[in-house]
């Protein structure tokens, strides 16, 4: 009886420090991460999509053996193998929808191979129409109807970019501006007018949406802006033809949960992790022995 109580111990000891590891390992502090819980993780968004039924893409080949209606990419980075060139391009030329909410250049490169002519201009977006009094929280107004600005009339930008080429789905009011020397008003060179954040492009049969702020997909997003549409467009995004999401290149997935962690193992808080974890088991060992 002894021995199995001590045994029982020794066991429930390494299954606590076990799901103390993994619970610590499989979480993160990076920005955009899908597995950030925190207020700059999008653990929420992607909760939200594979809730809808939304399933991950992890090869581009197999938007040619299985494409989705809707491919979701956020700040996805170059794309380096011809045959995923070929297949985003042909994903698109065939009917594909891709949606890319990106603020940084880099998304260009994307946007490049699938034959489209908007572009993401990293600029410094700012605006007297804002949220919070912070010129970079700046209120963007529908420019046009379209089936992803179904019941949205104006949305609360998170320090957006800005696009140009395509038509216009949503831009910002006319007394906007790119504040090219930070320092949160209009001075200078800089002049006042109505900037395009989200654009769209009908390519052959398919459709290129991009949206130039990652920003508005973060956890925190969700409640602070409940007097604007934010809510409602992502709804539309995550419900709008039943998407796919990206885990090739998007940020999102660049460093997963455990990876990411393992990268990090120098930091002091895994080291007494793993300390009082160590501590506690050489207690139940020492303890279950006693009682052997």
């Amino acid at each position: 009886m002894r021995q199995t109580t001590g045994n029982i111990l020794v066991v429930a000891a390494l299954v606590l420090a076990g799901i103390v590891i993994l619970s610590y390992l499989s979480s993160t502090d990076a920005e955009l991460s899908r597995y950030n819980n925190g207020w700059n993780g999008t653990t929420s968004f992607y909760d939200q999509l594979e809730r809808s039924g939304s399933t991950a893409i992890t090869s581009y080949p197999d938007l040619r053996r299985a494409p989705p209606d809707t491919l979701i990419l956020v700040e996805p980075h170059d794309l380096h193998s011809d045959e995923d060139k070929d297949s985003i391009r042909q994903f698109v030329r065939n009917g594909g929808t891709l949606i890319v909410i990106a603020k940084n250049e880099l998304a260009n490169s994307i946007l490049e191979t699938a034959g489209s002519t908007i572009r993401i201009q990293d600029s410094a977006l700012s605006s007297m129409d804002m949220e919070y009094d912070d010129p970079g929280m700046v209120i963007a107004y529908k420019a046009q109807e379209h089936n992803l600005l179904e019941d949205v009339e104006s949305i609360a930008l998170n320090q957006p970019s800005t696009l140009t080429g395509g038509e216009a789905l949503l831009e910002t009011s006319s007394i906007s501006w790119i504040d090219i020397n930070n320092n949160g008003i209009a001075d200078g060179a800089e002049k006042l007018g109505k900037e395009t954040v989200m654009a769209h492009e009908i390519i052959d049969k398919g459709e290129i949406i991009v949206l130039a702020d990652s920003g508005i997909l973060i956890n925190s997003m969700d409640f602070t802006v409940s007097e604007r549409d934010n809510t409602q467009l992502r709804t539309n995004i995550v419900t709008s033809s039943t998407p796919s999401y990206d885990t090739v290149t998007s940020q999102p997935f660049m460093a997963e949960g455990i990876l990411q962690a393992v990268t990090g193992a120098k930091s002091t808080t895994v080291i007494k992790i793993l300390a009082i974890l160590l501590i506690t088991g050489i207690i139940c060992a020492a303890y279950a022995r006693k009682i052997l």
